[in-house]
């Protein structure tokens, strides 16, 4: 019986060759001055130009100004010998920015580096979703804390209640106290447990919740028809200055909750000395961020002192008024749902300043 015959082996060129342009890596090749000697398939797709037009050309040219010194440095450290390699997040050519895994291997010829191939990989998709790990993690952390303290706290309190019950004799003076201190420590593990289940929902439903193009100026109108009997009763007046043609791709409920979080905290926390005022500003649309600004002439708090720790759960810096702790921990999980960013300016006595970026 004949032998089947065996497919002849590719030549190491033609395998090279093949390797370097069909890889979905960009691909280069480069001298000593960053001039591309060679580019594959990849890096002519990103850049969208003919490989005539690539070849001979500075590799800077396709670089942001920003990372021009460190691809230099790296260039320089391939052409000791060395293999280099590194993260960098930036545009090539008129691609969007994005998170590339690079590395410089060196060519040698009789012992001489002549030249340097950088492959560089698209790891985006990977690094997003390291960080939303870290960010789960930052959750989970927090959530211990609420476990081993905030449950903790009414549930031992509570033990302790019931224990003490069986020992009065019922309808007694100390029964009945004993009793409505128990029904407290009842009710408020029980709001710890609605705000938890209030923070799941929402981390839940973050990835579901439909997008639309929201009005903004219309939003806001609604919460301050909404707020408007507590404002006047405390002297309060809002400015609104957002365009009407203004609209935001984003959640409608969660917009409202963002705003009125804001709005009621600045009723919350006015100054006794003088009238509320609060204006609420937007400026971007038409392809540009948008940016949201909520400011007002309340009372102010320590920024500085407060750290890191103003968007963090059960966190609070007015001591002697009502509140959770909260609001402002489902404001920042609400813009973080549409990519956006909070940040607060605030001086005690002076008023607030929370700003919102939304790419």
């Amino acid at each position: 019986m004949p032998t089947k015959a065996t497919p002849p082996i590719a030549t190491s060129e033609v395998r090279f060759r093949s390797l370097f342009h069909d890889t979905t890596d960009l691909l280069l090749y480069q001298n000593e001055k960053a001039i591309i000697l060679d580019a594959n398939r990849a890096f002519l797709d990103l850049v969208d130009e003919p490989k005539d037009r690539v070849v001979n050309r500075s590799y800077n040219e396709y670089l942001p100004p920003e990372v021009q010194p460190l691809f230099a440095e790296k260039l320089a450290e391939a052409f000791t010998g060395k293999t280099v390699r590194f993260d960098m997040f930036a545009a090539q050519g008129k691609s969007a920015p994005r998170h590339w895994d690079v590395v410089k291997i060196p060519l040698r010829k009789k012992g001489v580096v002549i030249g340097v191939h950088m492959v560089a990989r698209d790891v985006s998709e990977k690094t997003l979703a390291q960080q939303e790990i870290v960010t789960q993690n930052k959750d989970l952390q927090q959530f211990a804390y609420i476990v081993s303290h905030n449950l903790r706290a009414p549930l031992a309190s509570a033990l302790g209640l019931a224990d003490l019950l069986g020992t009065e004799e019922p309808g007694s003076p100390h029964f009945e106290e004993t009793r409505t201190h128990l029904h407290t420590s009842l009710r408020q593990l029980d709001q710890v447990l609605r705000d938890m289940n209030t923070i799941l929902t929402i981390r839940d439903q973050k990835n579901l919740a439909e997008a639309k193009d929201v009005p903004l100026a219309k939003v806001v109108q609604q919460v301050v028809h909404n707020l408007q009997e507590v404002m006047e009763q405390g002297g309060g007046t809002v400015r609104v200055d957002i365009p009407a043609d203004l609209t935001l791709r984003a959640n409608r409920a969660y917009l409202y909750s963002i705003f009125f979080n804001l709005l009621s905290n600045a009723i919350n926390y006015r100054a006794e000395e003088r009238p509320l005022e609060v204006s609420v500003t937007a400026t971007g649309g038409e392809g540009q961020p948008t940016q949201i600004t909520v400011a007002d002439n309340g009372s102010g708090f320590d920024r500085e002192r407060a750290g890191d720790d103003v968007f963090k759960l059960y966190k609070r810096f007015h001591p002697h008024r009502p509140g959770r702790g909260m609001g402002l921990y489902l404001t920042k999980t609400h813009v973080e749902s549409m990519d956006g960013n909070i940040s607060v300016h605030s001086r005690v006595d002076e008023g607030t300043r929370f700003t919102i970026d939304v790419p």
